[in-house]
């Protein structure tokens, strides 16, 4: 059992798919507050931050399975959690800004 969940995450295609569903659950969870009209362009900051975090997160590990081939899931993960959690930061900020 826990080889093959090695397996299962150590491999490119299941982590570039994680990487982009939480990327769209993150652009998606960015864009739900009403932002104020006094923001201007930084409106553009939740819909292009966490494609840049994805962009990093996937160069990242790409580069990490270069030189090792085990546990580069872990940057995958991290980039997720970090990901998420500008999603949410920008979500309850402007959530309870009045």
């Amino acid at each position: 059992m826990k080889k093959q969940i090695m397996t299962f995450l150590s491999k490119v295609k299941n982590n570039v798919i994680f990487t982009l569903v939480i990327m769209i659950v993150s652009l998606i969870i960015g864009q739900l507050p009403d932002l104020p009209s006094s923001i201007g362009f930084g409106g553009f900051i939740p819909i292009l931050s966490p494609i840049f975090i994805a962009i990093v997160t996937l160069i990242i590990y790409l580069i990490s399975r270069i030189f090792t081939k085990k546990l580069n899931w872990i940057v995958i993960i991290i980039g997720g959690i970090y990901n998420m959690h500008e999603a949410l930061d920008w979500y309850l900020y402007y959530k309870n800004y009045k």
